[in-house]
């Protein structure tokens, strides 16, 4: 299997967080990155690591707005040029846009652009475990790189394999992770969504137009690039393009809030999410959240209770939604991308299910997006989401990748 992998992605290196009160170490370190790296490559039979390629900004500007992408790249910046911090001074926010707040919450205008950076940190942010470094941006866009390359490496391979029965999947090891991360808000460790920037890459370019973006990776690009990109920059107008189906089976702990919002009411992708409830974030994944006007009815919440959820159960629930006969095996994806969270194992702090403690639970996974009737035959892209377990990450990573690889 195909492992797509930037060192930029270890930049983002908060020392901290605040979280339940206290001041503790960033659960989100580059170390998470690192540790399945190295299983990946003890295993060099099984799994090839590749270089990120570049696809500009254009395919992530199809999922998140241009403003937020603007506040991504500059607010450390602004930060220090504000007499806020020095350069490595760490950016959070202890004021937060509440929708109470505001005078109409329905307004395209409802939260105006600020000028003070404390303001649009409050305003782009959901939450206090989200820290924006001097390194955040190189690293949230490299991530989105890594995520491309291996969207782009995965048609490239199903279209070398249409003619045998060789299931394709390839990987993209990246971090910041992105699933709560939505068109313009970051929290949960996520600043831009990984799994949605593929799921538009993916409908709105041909191979032949990704064969031609890529390039080697290339950070060298400032504000005023961002702000020259548009709408048109940001989809494939060279061809009318039918729209690929996307199934995207999230299966990190947390609901993926971002990924829900993003396409609640779209019907060509099906987002499905089994995860720990009630939990984080608290204020989305129940069973009845399943879409809006044309999405109504393929968004769908598996929701599992994080004590007495067992190995057994577990693959129980994900096989019992993806099977024969289910809604998910009606869809008929011509893609599924799994946002692949590893934070289910049961050590993994302020997550897990405390009865899922068998790493062979993980192989069976694999196995299943393999040969399940709704994912059988179809390309699958695994996207690194969460899992802070940093002593069984590359285990959790290398079982689950080599169950969709066994025989």
């Amino acid at each position: 299997m195909d492992v797509v992998y930037s060192e930029d992605c270890l930049l983002h290196d908060p020392l901290s967080e605040y979280s339940c009160g206290q001041i503790t170490s960033y659960g989100e370190s580059p170390q998470r990155l690192t540790s399945i790296k190295i299983a990946m490559e003890s295993q060099p039979d099984r799994f090839r690591i590749i270089t990120a390629n570049d696809y500009t900004l254009a395919p992530i500007l199809s999922v998140h707005h241009q403003e937020y992408i603007q506040f991504l790249h500059s607010i450390h910046n602004d930060w220090v040029s504000s007499g806020l911090g020095d350069e490595n001074c760490p950016v959070t926010s202890e004021i937060f846009a509440h929708h109470s707040m505001l005078v109409d919450p329905n307004s395209k205008n409802a939260i105006p652009n600020l000028a003070a950076p404390r303001a649009r940190v409050g305003k782009y942010t959901f939450d206090m475990s989200t820290t924006y470094t001097k390194d955040t941006w190189r690293s949230t866009y490299a991530a989105a790189q890594v995520t491309l390359t291996a969207a782009h490496r995965l048609l490239e391979k199903h279209n070398a394999s249409l003619s045998s029965s060789t299931a394709t999947g390839v990987y993209a090891l990246c971090r910041p992770p992105g699933h709560h991360a939505a068109c313009q808000v970051a929290g949960g460790y996520c600043f831009i969504n990984n799994a949605a920037i593929a799921a538009r890459f993916i409908q709105n370019f041909t191979l032949e137009e990704m064969n031609t973006m890529a390039t080697p990776f290339n950070f060298d690009f400032d504000a005023s690039t961002i702000m020259s990109f548009t709408e048109k920059n940001s989809t494939t107008t060279s061809v009318t393009l039918e729209k690929k189906k996307i199934m995207i089976v999230d299966i990190d702990y947390h609901h993926g809030n971002g990924t829900q919002s993003i396409f609640y009411d779209d019907p060509s992708v099906l987002y499905i999410s089994l995860h720990g409830y009630p939990s984080y974030p608290y204020y989305t994944g129940a069973t009845n959240e399943d879409g809006t006007g044309a999405g109504k009815g393929y968004n769908i919440n598996v929701c599992l209770d994080p004590i007495t959820t067992t190995d057994e159960a577990y693959l129980s629930a994900l096989q019992t939604t993806l099977q024969k006969n289910t809604y998910a095996h009606q869809f008929d994806a011509d893609v599924v991308i799994c946002s692949m969270g590893l934070d289910t194992w049961h050590e993994n702090a302020g997550a897990g299910f405390k009865g899922v403690t068998d790493v062979h639970t993980y192989f069976k996974i694999g196995q299943l997006f393999k040969t399940v009737e709704s994912c059988k035959g179809r390309p699958v892209l695994f996207v690194q989401e969460g899992g802070t377990t940093v002593e069984k990450l590359g285990c959790l990573a290398t079982k689950l990748l080599s169950g969709y690889c066994s025989e």
